[in-house]
């Protein structure tokens, strides 16, 4: 028997989800009468399911504590069980185990038009948002960007941002930055720096974030040092400036996803394309609420 389990993520990544799946549905009834195709796009699409282990208290005091795999809907999965459906569903998958359960997740939605495709996220969709002339064929939609690590490419942000057409929500990576970008810059060595700069698509981060730093020793000499002065709350507001060069529509502030001991792992960005200001501002008045009310 195939193990389609795919086990990740914590209370957090039902937060995350929770967002995606309250702005589809809003999403889906807002353009519900538009003379429009609707289309979401998954870059990581996983397994379509999240397995986790719950602990099962006794009942009445009765018995012993057990502990037991539950599945719960992933963003996939989510999005297929979209009401109104939308029109087009792209799964995008690299693993291919994961891919073949995908595969024989879409035998239960057969009356979805989605496909899912296996493969490198960045070269998909950068494909894909270049494939078509969006506004011309009356094509909108949904992106989900929710990287393992730092995989996605400032290249595949400018392709989804110039379709002008898609919306997007990034799981971006706070912890991946901590660890490509430490406080004493003599440790960035240039397979953290190329990462960086892949998925920035710019090497301005490092005179933005470090600075000279005047360390007097037992002799009083000064040594100077390049340190990181921005702390996590500054890179944070970085990011949403390096966003909003090439998101048209504008970008929201992120709501923040802790690790289990409180240390920071991610931010949840809502950007839009469209640089439409009547479709920016639902589009942003849909996404702030749930993002406010996530928080």
């Amino acid at each position: 028997m195939t193990d389609d389990r795919h086990e990740f993520g914590s209370s957090e990544t039902e937060r995350k989800l929770d967002c995606l799946r309250k702005y589809l549905a809003a999403y889906s009834i807002a353009l519900k009468n538009k003379n429009l195709s609707r289309i979401y796009i998954d870059a990581f699409a996983g397994t379509g399911s999240r397995t986790e282990t719950r602990a099962v208290l006794p009942f009445m005091g009765q018995g012993e504590e057990a502990l037991v795999e539950v599945s719960t809907p992933g963003s996939a999965r989510i999005a297929l069980e979209t009401q109104p459906p939308f029109h087009h569903v792209l799964l995008i998958e690299k693993d291919a185990r994961r891919a073949a359960v995908l595969e024989r997740l879409l035998k239960t939605y057969p009356d979805s038009r989605a496909h899912v495709r296996q493969g490198d996220a960045n070269q998909i969709v950068q494909h894909v948002c270049k494939r078509y002339h969006w506004h011309e064929e009356r094509i909108r939609g949904v992106v989900f960007l929710d990287p393992y690590g730092m995989e996605v490419s400032w290249s595949t942000v400018e392709a989804i941002a110039n379709t002008q057409a898609l919306d997007c929500w990034y799981f971006f990576p706070l912890s991946g930055l901590y660890r490509n970008a430490p406080k004493d810059q003599n440790k960035l060595d240039q397979s953290k720096i190329d990462a960086l700069n892949r998925v920035f698509g710019t090497s301005s981060w490092m005179t933005d974030w470090y600075k000279t730093d005047l360390q007097e020793d037992l002799f009083g000499e000064f040594k100077a040092d390049m340190r990181r002065t921005y702390d996590v709350n500054r890179i944070e507001e970085w990011v949403a400036g390096r966003l909003r060069e090439v998101f048209k529509g504008g970008v929201l502030k992120p709501m923040r996803l802790h690790h289990p001991g409180g240390a920071p792992m991610a931010s949840l960005f809502f950007a839009v394309a469209n640089p439409n200001p009547a479709a920016a501002k639902l589009a942003k008045d849909i996404a702030g609420h749930i993002l406010k009310v996530g928080i």
